[in-house]
């Protein structure tokens, strides 16, 4: 008895690299997603330790010094977080491009094993006959 051979064999192999990769690709953009949006969340709770601890400075004597510094880093830090979020929606550009890849990719792997199983059902008939 001999053992199956599949023809397109190397073809299906390379295919599962192409979903690999494409798999790859996709969580590395949802990782840096992640970290901005770690960024944000720590950027914002920043802002409001220090808007808290304005409000206290606030109370009694006033140090114009401190107010000034809070909103300078404000500007700042709403800047930043513009940026983000701006960076974030190309983000989010990437990722539904990487996801519909990987989708075609997984696609074609499937529809390659498929015609694996219907040629291995037939070369078993064969070798049953």
């Amino acid at each position: 008895m001999t053992a199956f051979h599949f023809q397109y064999q190397s073809v299906l192999e390379y295919r599962r690299l192409v979903e690999d990769q494409r798999q790859r690709e996709l969580a590395k953009h949802l990782r840096v997603r992640m970290i901005l949006h770690d960024q944000l969340r720590a950027m914002q709770q920043t802002i409001r330790d220090s808007k808290q601890q304005l409000g206290e400075a606030l109370v009694g004597r006033v140090d114009l010094d401190r107010i000034a510094g809070f909103a300078r880093y404000s500007g700042q830090a709403a800047q930043r977080a513009q940026q983000i979020v701006a960076r974030l929606a190309q983000l989010e550009k990437l990722i539904e491009t990487a996801r519909q890849h990987l989708l075609e990719a997984t696609k074609q792997r499937k529809a390659l094993e498929l015609l694996r199983d219907k040629h291995h059902q037939r070369w078993l008939q064969e070798q049953q006959r």
